[in-house]
């Protein structure tokens, strides 16, 4: 059997398709034949801008899902022929990188998928999942037991983390106030969104302020899944108006002045669940995120659009991506 894989074969290059070896699992990892994989719109940004990559040829892709085709020898989770999507660990190394046919994925950092789901749903969760789950647990400290009281803010909550974290805030007890297109409205509220507002609407901040007081609700968490073009801004701004609180970014920082004193920054980063976070990755992933699935509390998101040829379109994925795509996911097939 041959694995293929796109490749960035040296810095800001366009992705060409090779063959490579099956790798093994190491004790704790699983090898996933992959059958779906997704893009994100940081690929696009590593690839032009030559971020992150410490040496070439490499790898990108971290959203998979498939079936399992061997486990190391310490894995209790998972067994062969299991359908799972999992978080590619892919600034590891390449055999743990998502842009392939087989991949290599710890068992932490992967969750058995129903049934009922196909394999292109299941290749939504595993960025979302990861970088809003590291955001609400581990930077905005929220507890993992639920029945959480209040408000909690979501900028782009049609986005495919900014949904994922409506999802995950409002599974915790939370009152989710979001923002979004006019056309993303109807949606997100499916997904547990209480109240939505126009994101483009100058007045954004008082209607969300005013709409938080009339509702007795206070606003003292947000999670930014923009953090560009003044969105962290503007959420201090609300977070401001309720005595302070925490917001977590997206992106490394704000990019406009310091926040006030009583606003506490700071950004989310997915690979935690695979490193400094790996016990609450696992419980996010194998316990969690599982039941979640089957009980049908948390829903891939957002919507799919996808990409025919497989690898070899993985480059027009991300070119899409740079135009820019809205209220969706860009899925490739791979059979």
């Amino acid at each position: 059997m041959a694995n293929h894989a796109a490749i960035i074969p040296s810095p800001k290059a366009q992705l060409e398709v090779i063959t490579r070896p099956i790798p093994t699992p190491a004790p704790h990892q699983i090898l996933i034949r992959n059958r779906a994989l997704a893009t994100n719109p940081v690929d696009w940004k590593i690839q032009e801008l030559d971020l992150m990559i410490k040496s070439y040829p490499t790898i990108l892709g971290t959203d998979v899902a498939g079936t399992v085709e061997e486990v190391g020898a310490s894995v209790t989770r998972f067994q062969k022929g299991d359908r799972v999507a999992a978080f590619a660990m892919f600034l590891s190394q390449m055999d743990e990188a998502g842009f392939q046919e087989y991949v290599l994925a710890n068992e932490g950092c992967s969750t058995k998928i129903p049934q009922s789901m196909s394999f292109e749903e299941g290749s939504l969760l595993p960025m979302a999942v990861a970088t809003s789950g590291v955001a609400i647990f581990a930077n905005l400290g929220v507890p993992t037991s639920g029945g959480q009281k209040g408000g909690f803010l979501v900028w782009s909550g049609a986005s495919s983390v900014g949904s994922g974290a409506v999802q995950i805030a409002a599974a915790m007890g939370f009152d989710v106030f979001t923002v979004a297109s006019p056309r993303h409205h109807a949606y997100v509220k499916t997904l547990g969104a209480k109240f939505v507002f126009d994101y483009s609407n100058p007045d954004v901040v008082s209607e969300i302020v005013t709409a938080a007081k009339e509702a007795g609700i206070e606003l003292k968490l947000a999670y930014d899944a923009i953090s560009e073009n003044g969105t962290s801004a503007t959420c201090v701004q609300v977070l401001h108006q309720f005595g302070g609180g925490k917001l977590c970014l997206t992106l490394s920082t704000p990019e406009e002045a310091e926040p006030p004193e009583n606003v506490e920054v700071s950004r989310t980063l997915a690979n935690r669940i695979g490193m400094d976070w790996k016990e609450g990755g696992t419980w996010l992933f194998n316990d969690w995120l599982e039941k979640a699935l089957l009980d049908g509390s948390y829903k891939p998101s957002p919507g799919i659009q996808i990409v025919e040829g497989g690898l070899a379109s993985v480059q027009k994925a991300l070119d899409l991506h740079r135009k820019g795509v809205s209220g969706k996911k860009l899925v490739l097939p791979l059979e």
